[in-house]
């Protein structure tokens, strides 16, 4: 029997039925539009998250890349270092020290290499770096392995080498190259360990999207939804901060290669004038002996300029091309203005 509820004049008779089911109506088409309102909102969270995610990936490729490219420039110059030292530097110091009575300020009045004698201090420390490179060249695989190669590249090379004793050399570069913050970046070191939680803030959209029916239920799913799309919006924002980081990481990168490059230029043609000096040099004691007193005037240039280039090519290889921050060293810019090599 079909229940009526009472009525005032005027008013129709309904049943309750289907006073219900006309609101059953109702909240499903309610839920229905929040649903919609879920998936777009959702949609806009997805899109939103897959915006991050690229603009990290694509921050990654672009620092890792550089990195490559300096890390190839650091590894480069230190194996020029390494041959310069083991080689034409090598047949520099034989060489010279068996010269007697070596007076550069006197004879040809060059005041700059009045401390580069035969029997001074800094070629006692040239000698000691060539004889340690000559080693370690012999064992080029040893030393590219432990990182130092990279350890001449980025520090000084003379300095390294000339305190390392001959049987310890490529294990004291590879533990400089190993433990010194300055490499680290090129590994992706410290970098590559802040991921800035991009990828947790992505892991909330994975179990979000809940489709309900019910009115209650889109209700809880569009708060969801909107905590998702605040989750993926506040990574975004993270990823850019992490691109614009990566790009600082691009331009150090790019101004660490240019560098090396420079540098590495630079003791390319200050080797092949010490090469072609060493011929002149050996060719001089051959016919003219050991001592400097014996020499013509001529003679005399001829070794102080061989001397000179020797010199130069000894500060270039001891001047630190980064500091242990990363950054550029003052140094590696000046040594570029030296008098020779503002001839070259």
């Amino acid at each position: 029997m079909m229940m009526y509820h009472s009525k005032c004049k005027g008013e129709i008779d309904m049943p309750i039925p289907f006073l219900i089911a006309g609101a059953a109506l109702v909240a499903g088409g309610l839920g229905a539009v929040g649903v919609a309102v879920t998936k777009e909102t959702m949609d806009e969270a997805k899109a939103v998250a897959n915006d991050g995610k690229y603009i990290v990936r694509k921050a990654e490729e672009k620092r890792d890349n550089a990195r490559e490219t300096a890390d190839e420039a650091i590894n480069s110059l230190g194996e020029k270092k390494l041959d310069i030292l083991s080689n034409s530097i090598n047949i520099f110091v034989d060489n010279f020290k068996k010269i007697k009575n070596v007076n550069f300020h006197d004879s040809v009045g060059l005041e700059e290499l009045k401390d580069f004698t035969p029997d001074s201090s800094s070629l006692g420390e040239l000698q000691r770096a060539s004889f340690s490179a000559a080693q370690i060249g012999g064992s080029m695989a040893a030393g590219l392995a432990g990182g130092g190669v990279a350890a001449l590249g980025a520090y000084v090379a003379v300095g390294l080498l000339a305190t390392a004793s001959t049987g310890t050399a490529i294990s004291t570069l590879s533990g400089v190259a190993a433990t010194n913050a300055t490499l680290a970046w090129l590994g992706g070191g410290s970098l590559a360990a802040g991921g800035l939680g991009v990828a947790g803030g992505m892991a909330v959209l994975g179990g979000a999207v809940l489709g309900p029916a019910l009115l209650i239920g889109s209700f809880v799913a569009y708060a969801k939804a909107e905590e998702a799309l605040n989750e993926a919006k506040s990574s975004r924002a993270k990823a850019r901060q992490f691109e614009a980081e990566c790009e600082n990481v691009c331009s150090l990168c790019k101004a660490v290669t240019e560098r090396a490059g420079q540098i590495e230029d630079v003791l390319v043609k200050l080797d092949k004038m010490l090469v072609n000096g060493n011929k002149n040099m050996v060719s001089i004691i051959e016919n003219e002996g050991t001592d400097w007193n014996s020499y013509s005037e001529q003679d005399k240039r001829i070794i102080a300029g061989v001397a000179m280039t020797a010199k130069t090519l000894k500060v270039i290889l001891d001047t630190p091309l980064m500091h242990e921050d990363g950054s550029l060293s003052n140094e590696s810019e000046t040594v570029l203005s030296l008098p020779l090599v503002q001839t070259l």
